[in-house]
């Protein structure tokens, strides 16, 4: 152990990014030193003292938050070998690029290249533009809880998005939405409750759904189907009926006791849903069972899982986002616990392209960036709400929250 009195600590600095590479990397520094004097260290050796570039340094699976000598207090390191301090380019937080004022709360929100969605409390689905102007077009007759954006298509010579929605009506809705307009292809249903999720699977073939009546249920995304020719035939003979066609699920899968707060896919054929009832869970479509069962001691409000990390992360109502590895050997252990939120936490999304990265909304009004390296302090703050931030998503370096403040 380091004695009380300030002394000498021997450090190896390294980095993976070129640009930032030092010819000496080993040095004597003080075991005061915190970031601040790590960052002048190397700000100086690579003569770039007067650019605004930061740095992040991490100690073993730690970011430096204090000093060396509180690091080495709280590791147990004696100081009597080399410290490996690695130094990568401190991430910016995304910058407010537009902020649409919408008609109600944000049920779900799903981004792609060129535009985002939202889904409103009226029922209604928001096409947003990247420059803020937006249409709104009529969807559910009750609230729109989630949204997940499906894949493009083709239909009459034009180019289409594919969403699906799900709603307080119990029923979710495949919709076509192109350039001028807007049309729902496919009425989802066979839950009894409120849908409160929905996920599309990585192959975009399915989407996954949970409700407040405990159960999943699997459906196909294509659009066509042997049932379609059956009702089609229907309507001819009823000319008043417009409505969309009706779609029933392939998969119901149910273990849950209490109402599914959120659902991702791990891959094509395995599911992880949150529930209130205080657990994660994992799905086996093929076996159609869950194979796992991970509880904690909170209703679980939102999950997400990362290909990168293989990491769940959940958002719970005790205001606190949990890690947890499904390849260790314990369902119970938490891989660690990020801290920072002041209320609920209502949604997490992984960064589609870093293992360490996500973000969480909450009931507290913020939307916050994470590196899971460090537990007990955030990165940023991206967004700052008037009210209860409900949903969040992350795709192609633009993150987007939407909540109660509309």
């Amino acid at each position: 152990m380091l004695s009380a009195a300030d002394q000498q600590i021997q450090i190896k600095l390294k980095t993976a990014e070129e640009d930032y590479v030092i010819d000496q990397n080993v040095f004597s520094v003080s075991s005061n030193s915190s970031q601040i004097e790590l960052q002048g260290l190397i700000k100086n050796l690579l003569d770039i003292s007067e650019s605004d570039t930061e740095f992040s340094f991490r100690v073993g699976d730690e970011i430096l938050q204090n000093t060396l000598r509180k690091y080495c207090e709280s590791s147990n390191f004696s100081g009597e070998t080399v410290l490996e301090i690695e130094y990568h380019e401190k991430r910016k937080a995304p910058e407010e690029s537009v902020v649409v004022a919408l008609d109600d709360w944000l049920g779900g929100v799903a981004a792609i290249d060129s535009r985002c969605f939202a889904g409103l409390y009226n029922g209604q689905l928001a096409v947003i533009s990247l420059d803020g102007s937006n249409k709104t077009y009529e969807i559910h007759n009750k609230p729109i809880k989630s949204i997940s954006y499906i894949k493009q298509f083709v239909e009459d010579a034009k180019h289409k998005d594919l969403l699906v929605t799900s709603s307080l009506d119990q029923n979710l809705c495949y919709v076509a939405v192109d350039d001028t307009d807007s049309s729902c292809l496919y009425t989802l249903r066979g839950h009894t409750e409120t849908v409160t999720c929905c996920a599309v699977s990585p192959s975009t073939e399915q989407i996954v759904s949970g409700s407040w009546d405990t159960h999943l249920k699997v459906w196909s995304t294509s659009l066509t189907d042997p049932c379609d020719s059956e009702q089609r035939s229907k309507r001819k003979k009823n000319a008043a009926s417009q409505s969309a066609l009706v779609r029933t699920p392939l998969l119901t899968l149910g273990g849950h006791t209490q109402g599914i707060t959120g659902v991702c896919w791990k891959d094509n054929s395995q599911l992880i849903t949150s529930s209130s009832d205080m657990s994660v869970k994992i799905w086996d479509t093929q076996l159609m069972s869950c194979g796992r069962t991970i509880t904690v001691n909170s209703s679980l409000q939102c999950v997400d899982w990362s290909d990168k990390s293989q990491l769940i992360v959940t958002g719970s109502s005790d205001k606190y986002i949990r890690l947890f590895d499904p390849r260790g050997s314990s369902g119970t252990i938490v891989h660690s616990t990020l801290q920072g939120h002041d209320m609920w936490v209502s949604c997490v999304k992984w960064s589609p392209t870093s293992e360490v990265e996500l973000m969480s909304g909450s009931y507290d009004g913020r939307s916050l960036l994470w590196d899971i390296r460090s537990p007990k302090s955030y990165l940023a703050i991206i967004s700052t709400h008037e009210d209860k931030v409900l949903c969040c998503d992350w795709k192609n370096g633009r993150v987007i929250s939407g909540g109660s403040d509309s």
